[in-house]
């Protein structure tokens, strides 16, 4: 009849049978309804009376104010260990924004030291450094480095002198051999002076990297990499014939402000340890 609907035609239709059974398992299963997102979610009651629905609301997160140094150092160095969110963290059932996240106060920083020609930088801590206009910047050493910490990010600081900083010193801790390229030679030098770099064989480690070198007052830059430095030192000791075919015995060669006679079989007597690249050569007297 006109006006009437044919149930039997819309019962048979796969495509209609599908989407009643679809939208009955989602109402069994509890599933948010994806239309109208932010309404409240359908469930079964536990209880035996299968056919009594009943509504309940998704669980609200405490949110704190003020936040602990605690919780710093979980946004820091153990995010993982909560869940962090387009506006904050949530960390045992309570929520900290970002806006809330204050800045890491200089007291628990450690200043940059070496001791004797060692500098370590540990997993877990801050560290605090002064750049070339005197202004201090905050890293933290993780598993990614030396790096911004993670709180100052989230709460929209994003400084690019510690991005430099840090990128220094995890450079050196693996292979600085084109730490240049990053760097002036000035800034470099300065940077080794800051943290008590003297001249001679030193050693930096962040986290799990460490890398040795010589420092240098020479011509091949101030952080030379300990392996190049032996095979350097090896060659001055048996390569005579040709480093010094054109000077004869009694020349005088000026190695890391000292002075060193050439022998009479043609040898420099340098001791392992001296700058090697920082080297006066005497005029070339061809025997």
């Amino acid at each position: 009849m006109n006006g009437m609907v044919n149930w039997k035609n819309i019962n048979s239709n796969p495509m209609t049978t599908l989407d009643r059974n679809q939208r009955l398992l989602d109402v069994l299963c509890g599933k948010r309804n994806t239309i109208n997102r932010g309404q409240r979610d359908v469930f079964i009651r536990s209880d035996n009376r299968t056919d009594d629905i009943g509504l309940y609301t998704a669980s609200v997160y405490k949110t704190a104010g003020k936040i602990s140094d605690e919780i710093l150092d979980k946004i820091n160095f153990a995010y993982l260990d909560g869940t962090e969110t387009p506006d904050g963290f949530i960390f045992d059932g309570v929520k900290y924004l970002n806006k809330d996240i204050p800045s890491i106060s200089l007291d628990r920083c450690e200043k940059v030291v070496a001791q004797n020609n060692v500098i370590v930088f540990q997993k877990g801590k801050y560290y605090q450094f002064t750049d070339e206009a005197g202004k201090t910047h905050i890293l933290t050493c993780g598993y990614g480095g030396l790096t911004q910490p993670y709180s100052d990010i989230n709460r929209g600081v994003v400084d690019d002198k510690s991005f430099q900083i840090g990128q220094f010193w995890n450079l050196l801790s693996k292979n600085g051999t084109f730490i240049g390229l990053h760097c002036s030679e000035e800034t470099e030098r300065k940077r080794l002076n800051d943290a008590g770099i003297t001249e001679g064989f030193f050693s930096v480690q962040v986290g799990d990297n460490k890398q040795e070198y010589f420092y240098s007052n020479g011509h091949a830059g101030a952080a030379v990499l300990k392996e190049r430095y032996d095979n350097t030192y090896q060659m001055f000791m048996t390569q005579t014939e040709i480093l010094f075919r054109d000077y004869k015995p009694g020349a005088v060669f000026q190695v890391g402000g000292k002075e060193y006679v050439l022998s009479e079989d043609k040898k420099l007597d340098i001791p392992y340890g001296v700058d090697i690249y920082d080297v006066k050569w005497p005029p070339r007297k061809h025997a």
